[in-house]
């Protein structure tokens, strides 16, 4: 027999055999709590979130320190040997004998008709710069420059295009010669007033003409 008492429009109480079960009007889809002998509702215990363990301090080992790697003090702590070699200085070509030679007379005087050792004119320093180094056969014209582009003509070793160091510079088909340094550059007797100076080819009040291209090794 089932019998079905309201109350209050809140909840059922169904009388089902000998239980009497407290059914709530919104009852969820869980069902309804049993409630046995007139027992106040116990709810379902609902599930908690298992507590993580914390790790005892006393049982957690101490990180071992790491070694550090034998490579990287090697360089540092290992002593180091040092060989010292006597190498003989380089022979120097006639090319870079020229140019040493040119350098060393920078800022000695300009005067017409000197041939050196510490005044000059513009094709005194070349005569006296290739005799010093040893091939002054290599290069015509006598002490004249006029008559060193002549020369260098005659021969075919004229060009305005890749110089080489210790190449003789022409400037206003013969007013003007000197010697070529590399980069661009000469050095030449040019006046009393600037004497022996390093210049831009291109930097002189005459016009450029040519190289003479000397045969040296």
């Amino acid at each position: 027999m089932r019998l079905t008492i309201r109350a209050l429009g809140l909840a059922m109480l169904v009388a089902i055999g000998g239980t009497i079960v407290f059914q709530p009007t919104n009852a969820t889809a869980a069902g309804p709590v049993a409630l046995t002998d007139g027992a106040s509702p116990t709810p379902a215990p609902s599930a908690l979130p298992s507590a993580i363990p914390t790790p005892d301090p006393t049982t957690t080992p101490a990180p071992t320190p790491t070694a550090p790697t034998a490579t990287v003090f090697a360089a540092v702590v290992a002593p180091t040997t040092t060989t010292t070699t006597t190498t003989s200085p380089t022979r120097l070509t006639a090319r870079q004998r020229i140019v040493r030679i040119a350098l060393r007379q920078r800022y000695d005087s300009y005067v017409p008709g000197g041939v050196g050792p510490s005044t000059f004119d513009c094709s005194g320093l070349v005569r006296y710069v290739y005799n010093q180094a040893g091939v002054g056969g290599k290069l015509g014209g006598g002490h004249s420059a006029r008559a060193m582009y002549l020369w260098g003509r005659y021969h075919h070793l004229t060009s305005r295009r890749n110089p080489r160091i210790g190449d003789v510079a022409v400037w206003g088909y013969g007013s003007h010669v000197g010697i070529y340094i590399g980069r661009g550059r000469v050095i030449s007797a040019l006046n009393p007033r600037q004497d022996i100076r390093i210049t831009g080819v291109y930097a002189l009040g005459a016009p450029f003409t040519t190289y003479i291209h000397t045969r040296l090794p």
